[in-house]
């Protein structure tokens, strides 16, 4: 299977709160590229919802980003079975619209 995604991406794990339908969540941000990012969270949101995310990034630094949502993931216990629930990541695919210097550093950081 091909792989369709037009940039680099980086595993790297950050905090992140994200704010959908005026409703506050947390979760961690990996899976980095330019353009986009995977949030693990218990409360992923429906693809098409447009949401407001803090990432902390390393050394104190903080990015403010929209994004939306591309696809959210949350298995059901019933398609467990078998699988190791370690393996599941609940969570979403977040194409970013809207990015600030400091996200653009860090990806810069990563780059090297």
């Amino acid at each position: 299977m091909a792989n369709k995604r037009q940039q680099k991406r980086f595993i790297f794990r950050c905090e992140t709160e994200f704010i959908a339908n005026g409703v506050t969540y947390r979760g961690i941000a990996s899976d980095f590229s330019l353009n986009g990012i995977f949030v693990r969270t218990t409360h992923p949101v429906v693809p098409d919802t447009i949401i407001d995310m803090t990432v902390y990034l390393p050394e104190g630094a903080i990015s403010k980003l929209t994004g939306k949502v591309k696809r959210a993931l949350k298995p059901s216990m019933g398609r467990v079975v078998g699988t190791p629930v370690r393996a599941l990541k609940h969570g979403m695919g977040i194409e970013i619209i809207k990015k600030d210097i400091n996200y653009l550093n860090f990806i810069r950081s990563l780059l090297g």
